[in-house]
């Protein structure tokens, strides 16, 4: 497949066949704004996994997990941080993305977020199955995109860590042979692809965790009635009081 670097002065928009053509430069999302996030996504997966265990909860996890944190293949976890969905503390700067002008220009200056999450990968985390996030709307007609999905790695992204690739052409077709495309870039880039659009996961060979921020947009008329159902998937309990830290833990460990 084909590696494609980000960089600052690539023009906001879809290609014509899909691909991620508009790798936005680190600019997307400020660094310590990147940090700040990265260390509340890894702070919220922490708490949870204490939670499951001081709950006995391993059984709800393994069924799928729940509604905030959600199991994805294999050490994998999607995860919808608190004060993510409104905007508080360390999540605020979504609201001012760099990502907004070029999704405006996709899918009109009222297009909505319709979710936000983190998609943690784990050290040994395998590659995913390709999927897209959805389909089309209309059954006889390809339709111009009425969602997008922005992509923010939280960690510089490589081939190694996970990073995301891309098929080319599938939002059209699922079958298109398009050859494969994973982008790589520092922390706070931003990758905006069709919603239809066939991607993964790599697998995470590194000994560091990998989390990547993704939102999804829409036209204001569109409903996502499967992907985040709250019906799915268990309520998470309060969290219990954390105990430790990932540095305190690698110590005892070592």
């Amino acid at each position: 497949c084909a590696r494609v670097a980000a960089t600052p002065r690539t023009r906001p928009g879809l290609s014509a066949d899909g691909a991620p053509s508009n790798v936005l430069d680190t600019g997307a999302l400020a660094p310590e704004a990147a940090a700040a996030m990265r260390d509340a996504a890894r702070d919220f997966y922490e708490r949870v996994r204490q939670t499951v265990a001081a709950l006995d909860l391993g059984d709800q996890l393994a069924q799928g997990g729940f509604s905030t944190f959600k199991t994805r293949d294999s050490g994998r976890v999607d995860m919808v941080c608190p004060g993510m969905t409104t905007g508080e503390g360390v999540w605020a700067p979504l609201a001012t993305g760099g990502w907004r002008p070029a999704v405006d220009a996709l899918l009109g200056p009222d297009a909505v977020l319709c979710h936000a999450g983190v998609i943690l990968a784990l050290p040994g985390a395998v590659a995913q199955r390709w999927h897209s996030d959805g389909d089309h709307v209309h059954e006889d007609l390809v339709l111009r995109a009425h969602a997008v999905n922005v992509f923010v790695p939280l960690v510089d992204h490589s081939v190694a860590n996970g990073a995301t690739e891309f098929q080319p052409g599938t939002h059209l077709d699922w079958r298109s042979p398009g050859r494969p495309v994973v982008v790589v870039g520092p922390a706070g880039g931003a990758v905006l692809a069709d919603w239809r659009l066939k991607h993964r996961g790599l697998g995470n060979v590194t000994k560091d965790d990998r989390p990547l921020l993704y939102m999804t947009y829409a036209r204001p008329w569109f409903v996502d009635k499967y992907n985040f159902s709250k019906d799915r998937f268990f309520e998470l309990p309060p969290l219990v009081e954390r105990r430790g830290g990932r540095d305190e833990r690698a110590t005892k460990r070592g």
